[in-house]
């Protein structure tokens, strides 16, 4: 088993817990009565995700080969559920989750692994011709009907995320690129004539990284608060748990921005850190996909890889107002019970690819 990257798995993890309960204690006390209320549900899911991840990386990757076709459908149906009202639940304008007795599950963090395992099969099976167009609309049918409901939930981020996992996935297993980018070319005019169209308001947010602080007392609000977050760490930062920005300042700041206070509190040197563990664990997973045994673990791996590049890019990108805020959590760091435990499991799938890699 490839333990530079368990190790650097483990160290992201309880790094990442550190900076959650440091960012959602206001936050929790404010909210709940309990400092330790985020923190606690956080852990919990982390502990069980790290069982499931060391269980996982037992298991012979080609198992969940045969289980992509039935993954693939309960996903899917997972994603309509949370469209029926009364079934999905709404927070802050999207609806996203599905209520159990333990957990509010979010189906779209299921279906960022099961997209690469599904893809990877398919053409593992070289039936398709991806280097033809014919033999990519089967793919790209998948990612319409998939994109669609999360659009349809106005989870614009986790669209992107999946949509960057399918896309590296078929560009690996032969679609070539420069079609790939003439359909972007294509797609993204149209798509930011319907944002504009059909959502002024989500316009505006998106715009407003341009001027972040224009309009800072209503779309632009949250960057903001999260500039003056990274401005005020300088080199060495205030101190671990001495954040200002999340005492009210920065609207949750254990979600999307907390990459934001870990720069306050650690500072420029902090976030150095936070982004070479990042850029090593990416650059293993991409060794491991080199190193698979098969074309099947190879494309399985390097979505996942994927995956953690695209989520850690746009996170970082967002809170330093590079792109538009789209809402996309940090790996490891942001609070979310299916987001953490799906990532572990994740984590353990590539463990176990690693077992069987043709080189050392």
């Amino acid at each position: 088993m490839d333990y530079t990257f368990l190790f650097i798995v483990i160290l992201l993890l309880f790094f990442g817990l550190v900076m959650l309960l440091s960012s959602s204690a206001p936050a929790g006390s404010t909210i709940y009565g309990n400092p330790y209320y985020f923190f606690i549900k956080q852990a919990s899911c982390a502990a069980a995700g790290l069982a499931g991840m060391f269980v996982v990386s037992r298991i012979n990757y080609n198992v969940y080969k045969k289980f992509a076709n039935p993954m693939m459908l309960i996903c899917i149906i997972l994603l309509v559920c949370v469209l029926v009202p009364g079934v999905g639940v709404r927070l802050n304008g999207s609806r996203r989750w599905l209520n159990t007795p333990f957990i509010q599950l979010q189906p779209s963090e299921f279906m960022k692994p099961v997209i690469a395992i599904y893809f990877a099969k398919q053409i593992d099976t070289g039936k398709y011709n991806l280097k033809k167009p014919g033999g990519n609309l089967p793919f790209i049918g998948v990612l319409i009907i998939v994109l669609g409901l999360m659009l349809m939930e106005t989870h614009l981020s986790g669209a992107i995320v999946i949509a960057g996992i399918g896309v590296t996935v078929m560009i690996a297993g032969g679609t070539p690129i420069k079609p790939m980018l003439i359909g972007l070319l294509i797609i993204m005019p149209i798509g930011i004539i319907a944002i504009h169209a059909v959502s002024p308001v989500r316009w505006a947010r998106v715009t407003s990284f341009l001027d972040p602080f224009k309009d800072i007392r209503n779309q632009s609000y949250q960057v903001a608060q999260g500039l003056y977050a990274i401005g005020s760490g300088g080199i060495f930062g205030r101190g671990l748990g001495q954040s200002v920005q999340k005492y009210s300042y920065l609207p949750e700041p254990y979600n999307d921005f907390i990459f934001a206070i870990v720069c306050e509190e650690l500072g420029l040197v902090g976030a150095v850190v936070v982004m070479l563990l990042f850029a090593a664990l990416i650059l293993r997973a991409i060794k491991i996909a080199a190193n698979a045994p098969d074309t099947y673990s190879s494309l399985v791996a390097l979505g996942i890889a994927a995956q953690l590049a695209i989520q850690t890019i746009l996170n970082i990108a967002v809170a330093t107002s590079s792109v538009p805020n789209t809402g996309v959590s940090l790996p490891f760091f942001s609070y979310g019970g299916t987001a953490i435990l799906t990532l572990l499991l994740e984590m353990g799938i590539l463990l176990n690819i690693s077992r069987y890699s043709i080189k050392d």
